[in-house]
This record gives structure tokens, C-alpha cells and sequence, in this order.
């Protein structure tokens, strides 16, 4: 209130008529001592009630105001500016009740205002220096999130398909049956000769454009969204355009997807993502970004890569393993892409137990790991190591009586 009555020229009127300059005239004293209430007769005296009503420096406000100053959060996603506008509009009111605090305390309860997100940016503050200032975290703060912001809209323009090269690109010659110009001129004339379209148009999920240097792989189909799970080596990003299949999730704003086509799509929000894999082991995709104007769930290898999982194809299979164990595998369509085997768990799904028999669950558990003794899955099973899963009689091994044999 004082700025802006020191703005509008009008700061005069909190000393009072009887204080103001001698210089000013009865009319322009009664300008700046407007009389909008009724029981206070001037803005000083109307002032100092406001101090006294909002400011009072009694035990209770004081408590009130370092209860907001120490409970007040960042919400994850939330404005960091907004923030930031509060903190300081807390520490305001507090010095107008005489409340004083050492600016490197003010510092370290700004930080420790921040959410989990930020514990990178808090350890950077800590651990490199060894003394710091409410002023210095403002700065950093403020750098922090212009940079966060900007870091964000530029990885986030990722490619969802991506042009890639023939690996027999600097050959002269190649065999007719693999000649996919030849191929495509062979459906086009029979369906001209048919005077229909070829069996799988609307159903196509790939269309390749030849030509001597690269072909560009592009996404289509119709209107209707697949509920199959796509391995894409050229996604960048987990991909689906279903919002209700997200166990987790959040809106983003001002993110896009680049496509093959160098057409852009909006993310509408990050999340979770729990699918039922070949082995009935229900795992959670992180960071799936939810597209809606996709037609297909795209799960990225690269992604699954720099994860530490590694993915290997033989005789139409590709499998994705960590170790030694598979965690998932796709089957080759005749569209020549790979589609998961498995599907994904909504709603309560997700706590449904397993339709195998209990012989079949030992079984599983003993095969997966590398035909453990009965004896020892069971210890497992106490510890609850192996899901909540019991352990019952292990019927016959032929692979581990095989496992044991001896040359003579």
C-alpha cells in the first residue's frame, strides 16, 4: 500500500493533515486525506489501523507468520517465480514485526523448501561452497529454472521414427525378391487390374518409400487406436496415446514430438505405464509420454538401452533381457515390425493374481532362477523375494538330471 501511494504521488497523506507540508494548499491536503471510511477521519489514522488489524506484532501473528515461512512447499510442476513471490512476501511481513534471521538460515529454509525434483540443484548449492546468502539462492534458483525450462523444450522435440539407411546401400545390384521398388509397382498393378485396393490397404502399419540413398519408415492405419505395444528402435521416447491406461501422471505444457514426417504432435503429460509380459510379470514402463494424436503404443529401445537392458533378434523374436533374465519379448508381424508380447494392466487389473497353477508357478520360479534347489526358493519365498509367490513340490527336471551327468 505504501508503494503505491508513493507511485501516485499521494505518500503525503500517511503523516496526517496537521504534518503535511506548508507548501500545499487546504485543497490539496483534503486531495490526499480522502475520507472513505467512516469511523477513521484521516488516511494516517486509517493506516495505523491497518497496521494495527494486519500487522500486530503480537505472539500469535508472529507464530502464524513463522509457521507459513516454515511449512510453505514447492509442489512439484508449480511455478518456481510464483514461489519465490510468496517466500518473499513472507519474509516482508515478517520484518514489519521486527522478526529478524541470518540470511544464510533464510537460504537453507528456501532450500529445503524445494521438492525431491531439486535435490541435484540443493547438493550443487551445498556441497559447493561453504557459506551462501538468501540473495545468492535467489539467483541460482532463478538461473536454475529459466535453464530447466530450456533444457526441456529442446529434448523434448525428439524424433518418434527417423529415416535409416539399406545396409546394402553401396551395392549395384540386389535380388529381384528383395527389390522393394519392384515389389510395390507388382501390388499397385494388381490392384489396378482388380480395380480395388490390395488386401492389406487400411491394415498397413508401415509404407516404404525407396530410393537409392534411404527410406523413411512412417506410421499409418486408420482412425482407430491400437492397443498393441510397438518395439521401435527409432523412438526416442515411450509413446502411447491412451490416458487411461497411465497409473501415474502429469500435464506438461509447450512439449512436442517430432515424427517421421517432420510433423509435430503436442505431449499432453508424462506417466507410468503397467504391462503384463510374455511371463505374467506385470512391469511398469517410466516416462511414457502420452500423445494423442498417435495410433500406436511405441516402446523405445533406445530408451530400454541406456537403461542398461540389452535386445537381441533371431528367426523373427526379439528379446529384451537385463542379465540374465528376459523381461520382454516382440514377435515379428508380417508387417516386418515388432509387436509385444503381452498387454497392458488398467485399472484393478494390476492386483489380479495369475491363472497358472501353483506346480506351474514353482516351475517357473525354478527355471528362472537357474534351477535353484526347492529348498532354496522356499528360503526365498520366506523372505518374500520372490513376489508374494509360494513355493509347493517341484515335480521332475529332466534339464537338471541332464545338467549333472558325467562322461564315464
Amino acid at each position: 500500500m505504501q508503494a503505491v501511494l508513493a507511485q501516485m504521488d499521494l505518500e503525503d497523506a500517511l503523516l496526517g493533515i496537521d504534518k503535511m507540508p506548508s507548501t500545499l494548499t487546504d485543497k490539496e491536503k483534503k486531495r490526499k486525506d480522502r475520507k472513505d471510511v467512516m469511523k477513521e477521519k484521516t488516511a494516517a489514522a486509517l493506516w495505523k489501523r491497518l497496521e494495527q488489524i494486519c500487522m500486530s506484532k503480537t505472539l500469535t501473528s508472529k507464530l502464524y507468520m513463522k509457521q507459513r515461512l516454515y511449512a510453505y512447499r514447492l509442489e512439484e510442476g508449480a511455478s518456481v517465480h510464483e514461489h519465490l513471490t510468496v517466500f518473499k512476501e513472507i519474509l516482508s511481513n515478517l520484518e514489519a514485526m521486527k522478526v529478524q534471521y541470518d540470511k544464510e538460515d533464510l537460504g537453507l529454509i528456501l532450500l529445503c523448501s524445494l521438492p525431491p525434483s531439486y535435490s541435484t540443484f540443493r547438493d550443487t548449492i551445498l556441497y559447493s561452497r561453504e557459506s551462501l546468502t538468501i540473495d545468492e539462492v535467489y539467483d541460482s534458483l532463478t538461473s536454475y529454472d529459466k535453464m530447466k525450462h530450456l533444457v526441456v523444450k529442446l529434448d523434448s522435440q525428439g524424433e518418434s521414427l527417423i529415416a535409416r539407411g539399406r545396409q546394402d546401400q553401396n551395392k549395384k545390384w540386389h535380388i529381384k525378391s528383395e527389390c522393394y521398388k519392384l515389389q510395390n509397382k507388382i501390388k499397385r498393378e494388381a490392384a489396378n487390374q482388380k480395380g480395388k485396393q490390395p488386401e492389406n490397404f487400411g491394415e498397413a502399419d508401415v509404407v516404404e518409400d525407396y530410393s537409392d540413398g534411404e527410406f523413411l519408415v512412417a506410421s499409418v492405419n486408420d482412425s482407430k487406436v491400437s492397443e498393441e505395444w510397438i518395439l521401435d528402435s527409432g523412438c526416442t521416447f515411450h509413446l502411447s496415446p491412451n490416458r487411461d491406461w497411465f497409473t501415474t501422471y502429469e500435464i506438461v505444457s509447450e512439449v512436442v514430438v517430432l515424427m517421421g514426417n517432420n510433423a509435430s504432435c503436442k505431449i499432453a503429460g508424462v506417466g507410468t505405464i503397467k504391462v503384463k509380459m510374455f511371463d505374467r510379470v506385470v512391469r511398469t514402463l517410466s516416462d511414457v509420454r502420452h500423445v494423442p494424436e498417435l495410433k500406436r503404443n511405441l516402446i523405445s529401445l533406445s530408451t530400454l538401452d541406456s537403461k542398461g537392458y540389452r535386445y537381441t533378434t533371431e528367426s523373427g523374436v526379439l528379446k529384451i533381457s537385463k542379465g540374465s533374465l528376459i523381461v520382454m519379448k516382440g514377435q515379428r508381424k508380417t508387417t516386418k515390425l515388432y509387436v509385444l508380447q503381452g498387454s497392458t494392466v488398467t485399472g484393478d487389473a494390476a492386483i489380479t493374481s495369475s491363472s497358472l497353477s501353483d506346480d506351474d508357478i514353482t516351475k517357473i520360479w525354478h527355471m528362472r532362477l537357474g534351477h535353484m534347489s526347492e529348498n532354496g526358493m522356499v528360503e526365498l519365498s520366506k523372505r518374500g523375494l520372490l513376489d508374494g509367490q509360494g513355493i509347493y513340490k517341484l515335480n521332475f527336471c529332466e534339464h537338471c538330471v541332464f545338467g549333472k551327468q558325467k562322461r564315464v
